[in-house]
């Protein structure tokens, strides 16, 4: 099974869902209110861990109804791992373009054709400066009374900037932030602001258990690369490999390496394992 159609539709699917939001919303159809900071559905509710961790440090307080919305994050997560930032996230699906132009422009116009070098490319150096962010930014929201790291959540301003368009034909100066960095990742940096600093991403990676979903390899010795041709490691867009670090707080279980893996002509050696198989 190759997963990439399916990911591309359950993207493409959230993309859409910044929209009809507050398309349902105007036609007063109040069946899911909210942006990706916070979604009402019926009577479940679902919050970015980044904003509730901004909001309790922010407020001083530590109340039930405001951690309420992190009961479906957290068990999401617990058992299928960053399928948000993989699967479903608005500014994942624009970085996975923006680097395909990238890439187009470096094999038909410069006539490149080597890997693309990430920004940081060892992977403990990215977590550091990811959580480096995340601290300095919780530390902020405390001592200024605000979550200071809500003005930068990708998601959550793709969401809020798709309502604000919907409802007033326009775009707020909030949108100029996701324009830069998406035109820094296309002219310098590719995947940058994933990798490197995306505090939602951060805060999912963390929620984890012995039994979540990750990527694994069958190989009987995973520090040596499951195939010759080393498939996988061009493949995953955090810049790991994904046969020795598929759990790594980095990895957001996109299926890149699986398939390639597989398409590669090689038996499959990667794949998923957590709460399923052993």
């Amino acid at each position: 099974m190759t997963f990439r159609p399916y990911r591309r539709t359950v993207q493409f699917a959230f993309f859409a869902l910044m929209f009809a939001i507050p398309v349902l919303n105007a036609y007063e159809i109040y069946t899911i209110t909210g942006t990706y900071y916070a979604l009402q559905a019926g009577g479940l509710e679902a919050a970015d861990p980044a904003a509730i961790l901004q909001t309790v440090f922010a407020s001083g307080e530590f109340a039930p109804p405001i951690l309420s919305g992190l009961l479906f994050p957290v068990l999401f997560a617990l058992v299928l791992g960053r399928v948000w930032c993989g699967w479903m996230c608005p500014y994942h699906l624009l970085s996975d373009g923006v680097f395909r132009l990238r890439t187009m422009f470096r094999t038909k116009v410069l006539g490149r054709h080597e890997a693309e070098t990430l920004a940081v490319p060892r992977a403990l150096k990215a977590n550091l400066s990811r959580y480096a962010f995340l601290l300095i930014g919780t530390a902020a929201a405390g001592m200024l009374g605000i979550p200071v790291l809500n003005f930068v959540s990708a998601p959550g301003i793709l969401s809020t900037e798709a309502m604000i368009l919907v409802r007033q034909h326009t775009l707020s100066l909030e949108f100029g932030f996701i324009a830069a960095i998406l035109l820094t990742e296309l002219l310098f940096f590719p995947r940058f602001w994933c990798r490197l600093f995306c505090p939602t991403g951060s805060c999912l990676a963390l929620i984890r258990a012995p039994f979540t979903l990750k990527v694994r390899s069958a190989a009987g010795n995973p520090k040596a690369p499951c195939c010759k041709e080393n498939a996988c490691g061009p493949a995953c867009p955090m810049g790991l490999a994904p046969h020795q670090e598929g759990a790594n707080l980095l990895c957001t279980n996109c299926a890149r390496c699986i398939d390639a893996c597989r398409s590669d002509g090689d038996r499959g050696l990667l794949g998923f394992r957590g709460f399923s198989q052993p």
